[in-house]
């Protein structure tokens, strides 16, 4: 019996979409007698239920620290797995195991500079460079790559000029749940005409211009945004035409996309756009962004 271990510690919407990126995977897995399957979890999804019939082992620091290289090495020492799948560029760098990663984009290697971020100039350069390794490392260092798009194939061979065979293209699916009807939930749902944005408030998400668009129709229609990381909302232009939701459930999103008027996509860049994939299985209309600052 072989063992595959998967990086799972991005799961579920606390962290976006790669965290809804695993949750997926991991719940349509097959069933084969011939494989282990031992996750690597953070604290907080531990014990979540859905991960019950797996074996874990806890990662107690966050992928982009420092420290949390070392802790990767150390696990993989204890599992001693034939197949690593990481789920996000993070690889355990000093590992000399089989790896396959998944590299959703290349985002911040064009999105990049003090707007996008919120911390120190100095610390932020340090973390870019060290970002820039561990993603050359992943490309490299792995057997094989997963993405989600031909575009983010196409530059990835361009850029690291590694032969096209190395990647795969997976274009991702949404949970059943998105084809179902809700459970009900709490009255979060605006009285007025509403349309509906979520995901990450990221310089490169463009949520300023559709603000500033919600301004101009003078409270005949309001914005909700539903962020699971609300970390630059303080730097959006203030209007009493939007409703910041913060992270909601399943259900609570779902409800939220079935009775808007639409879902807003301004993004100037994505790596797959998943949201607006959700949003259409919930049968609301889509209004999406032609243009992209890599047009």
């Amino acid at each position: 019996m072989q063992k595959i271990c998967i990086d799972a510690r991005l799961y579920g919407i606390k962290d976006t979409g790669p965290g809804r990126y695993t949750e997926n995977l991991i719940a349509n897995l097959p069933d084969d007698p011939n494989y282990k399957i031992v996750l690597i979890v953070s604290p907080d999804t531990y014990s979540d239920p859905k991960l019950a019939k797996f074996d874990k082992f806890v990662a107690h620091l966050h992928p982009y620290s420092i420290l949390s290289q070392q802790e990767m090495l150390m696990l993989m020492w204890k599992i001693k797995p034939d197949l690593l799948h990481s789920t996000h560029f993070t690889i355990p760098v000093f590992w000399h195991g089989k790896i396959v990663v998944t590299i959703h984009d290349l985002i911040k290697h064009y999105s990049r500079g003090s707007n996008t971020t919120t911390r120190d100039p100095l610390f932020y350069w340090l973390k870019y460079f060290g970002y820039l390794y561990v993603v050359w490392m992943a490309v490299h260092r792995s057997s094989h790559i997963i993405t989600p798009s031909q575009y983010w194939k196409d530059e990835l061979v361009r850029r690291y000029h590694i032969p096209e065979s190395k990647v795969s293209v997976t274009y991702e699916g949404v949970s059943n749940a998105f084809l179902q009807n809700p459970l009900p939930t709490r009255n979060i749902i605006p009285a007025r005409p509403y349309v509906i944005y979520t995901g990450n408030l990221y310089p490169h998400k463009n949520v300023p211009i559709l603000i500033d668009a919600i301004n101009r129709l003078s409270g005949k229609v309001i914005l909700v945004i539903v962020c699971a990381r609300s970390v630059f909302e303080n730097y959006l232009p203030p209007s009493p035409h939007v409703k910041y939701l913060g992270r909601v459930s399943d259900d609570d999103l779902i409800n939220l996309y079935q009775k808007s008027m639409a879902f807003i996509f301004p993004s100037l860049i994505e790596g797959f756009g998943l949201p607006g994939l959700e949003a259409m299985a919930c049968g609301t209309p889509v209004i999406a962004a032609t243009k992209s600052n890599r047009s």
